[in-house]
């Protein structure tokens, strides 16, 4: 049987766990998989790495209800980026993205050439990673709604106590 006491007594644990799990495993895609994120997937980390900082820091002080809080509110930001990159990535939405470098010591056209042959491109509005036709954009979405509910009824749970 399914122990719905300790999920609802560690919550906040499992948030946070599951919240690296999650960071770990875009990293993972990223560099032994070899697929580079786009600015996109780069912001959709950001709700996550939040939710650990916040999390140790308002769990170690006992702030539960505080915690759920935040984090209901950065995964709601993180549903709308993804979202977002979702209608990017499908054509919906045109998204404009500059060009960045970090190579500002390039003096000769073969120094450029050479860079950009390292550099690996991730446009936004590409999909380059897909399980089951859905991009990890798409699971995103579906991560965080299952998220925000999973916080928000826990948050409920203990109002009602």
């Amino acid at each position: 049987m399914f122990n719905f006491q300790f999920i609802r007594k560690n919550t906040e644990y499992l948030l946070i766990t599951l919240s690296f799990c999650i960071l770990i495993s875009t990293l993972l895609i990223e560099y032994i998989f070899n697929f580079p994120p786009c600015k996109l997937c780069i912001y959709q980390r950001i709700p996550y790495l939040l939710s650990i900082i916040f999390g140790i820091g308002l769990v170690f002080f006992k702030k539960i209800r505080e915690f759920l809080f935040i984090f209901i509110i950065l995964q709601i930001a993180n549903f709308f980026i993804a979202s977002f990159h979702s209608l990017v990535e499908r054509g919906v939405v045109k998204y404009e993205m500059n060009c960045t470098s970090s190579g500002s010591d390039i003096e000769t056209i073969e120094e450029l050439r050479n860079f950009l042959e390292k550099v690996p491109i991730a446009k936004c509005n590409e999909i380059l990673f897909s399980i089951m036709g859905l991009s990890l954009a798409n699971f995103n979405i579906i991560v965080s709604v299952l998220l925000i509910m999973w916080a928000f009824a826990m948050l409920r749970i203990n109002e009602q106590k």
